[in-house]
């Protein structure tokens, strides 16, 4: 009996714990959102050694660069951090991203270099903003998610 009842403990503690019960897009949404926020939080306070934590070895990064590379836009995170980052994030675009014009996406493809999870898209200039007919602009957050958590692996924009 004593031995029915620690198998059965057992059965129970592997039902109910070994099992990871998969997220609903909109809990993976709400925990895209919150990394992303938590990045520009750490980025306007330039705590580099915390985003570097948060950040994949290689990030894919076509806001870097002012023309179009021939070769596909990937950085190592020691350049990003020391080149990259503080022209990419301005003050203007650090202001645009306070406005939380966010939209979400799981990336269904994972085509592109450097890896991505989930794209997180911040509407940074609105539809006619900058001319009547212009379609806007979106900054993206590539996000991966990895064992220890998300990790940024990528920046881009989009009209």
């Amino acid at each position: 009996m004593k031995h029915l009842s620690i198998l059965l403990a057992l059965c129970f503690h592997f039902a109910v714990y070994a099992q990871k019960t998969p997220e609903s897009k909109k809990e993976i949404q709400m925990r895209s959102e919150e990394f992303t926020q938590q990045l520009i939080t750490l980025i306007e306070k330039r705590d580099i050694e915390a985003l570097k934590k948060l950040t994949t070895p290689k990030l894919y990064c076509y806001v870097c660069f002012d023309a179009a590379p021939e070769k596909p836009p990937i950085v190592d995170q020691k350049t990003f951090y020391t080149r990259y980052l503080i022209p990419v994030f301005n003050k203007d675009l650090l202001e645009r991203l306070k406005r939380k014009e966010i939209k979400f996406s799981v990336d269904k493809y994972k085509a592109r270099e450097g890896g991505r999870d989930y794209i997180v898209l911040y509407t940074i200039d609105r539809p006619n903003e900058l001319g009547d007919g212009h379609e806007g602009v979106q900054f993206i957050f590539w996000l991966k998610d990895e064992e220890d958590g998300l990790k940024l692996s990528g920046l881009e924009t989009v009209p």
